[in-house]
């Protein structure tokens, strides 16, 4: 009976395997590409709130688009690319709305 038990088990172990690998593993990734989004989020809201504390002359939105982008670029693809910088406008056009409506 035990080598049947052997068996059954020896047949398990790539099914396990291939639900850690088709599941698991991308579930947690994106868990982690979430939790890194929002981190990115909330600093692109800080960036636009001390770009409108620091470039407060009117007519230099592009001087403070700038220095949002390049501020998260610095802080977020210093060694690898999280975030493209397509991502980072879109993120701070949104931040920029929503402070306006606030």
């Amino acid at each position: 009976m035990s080598d049947n038990l052997f068996k059954v088990i020896l047949a398990c172990i790539p099914v396990i395997g291939a639900v850690i690998t088709g599941f698991v593993i991308p579930y947690i990734k994106t868990r982690v590409s979430a939790t890194q989004m929002d981190e990115i989020s909330k600093w692109v809201v800080k960036a636009v709130q001390a770009a409108e504390v620091l470039f407060d002359v009117p007519g230099s939105g592009k001087e403070k688009r700038e220095y949002v982008i390049d501020f998260i670029n610095e802080m977020f693809n210093s060694k690898k690319e999280i975030i493209s910088e397509k991502q980072i406008r879109v993120l701070l056009e949104a931040a920029w709305k929503q402070m306006t409506e606030s």
